[in-house]
């Protein structure tokens, strides 16, 4: 599957605004010029005014759970419904990986529910979070 059908499908389609958080120069640029293309607009600024359709968050382990945190409540903040927030982090094995479920761990402290990882390329995954209860199937 290319990089282009995978961004599709974690929701990064032409139209729709993405605010990106924690940009720093160790990011994945062919990634981000994917999502860019997959968009067909450039990134808003984690401090451009209003909301978004969709966030992306890079994050890297030595950043600290407080600042992940932090842009999580940014990123809600004002979600509608069908949006989401995809945290972009290196793959176990790689500079910066994430510690097995720490993502989720944050995120469920800030009422989010985090997905199963998804391969975006050899070394980088997203894991998208949703608002607790969006979308959650209930048992008759």
């Amino acid at each position: 599957m290319d990089n282009h059908s995978i961004l599709n499908k974690l929701g990064f389609v032409p139209g729709i605004s993405v605010k990106e958080y924690m940009w720093g120069e160790d990011i994945e640029g062919d990634l981000r010029d994917a999502i860019c293309e997959c968009i067909g607009s450039d990134l808003l600024e984690e401090g451009a005014g209003a909301g978004a359709d969709a966030a992306c968050i890079w994050w890297r382990d030595g950043d600290d759970e407080e600042s992940l945190s932090d842009c999580l409540l940014d990123a809600s903040a004002g979600m509608g419904p069908g949006q989401k927030i995809c945290v972009l982090t290196p793959k176990p094995g790689f500079e910066g990986a994430a510690a097995p479920g720490f993502v989720a761990d944050v995120a469920s402290k800030e009422g989010l529910n985090a997905s199963t990882p998804v391969s975006l390329n050899s070394e980088w995954n997203a894991i998208c979070l949703y608002p607790f209860g969006r979308g959650a199937k209930r048992s008759s």
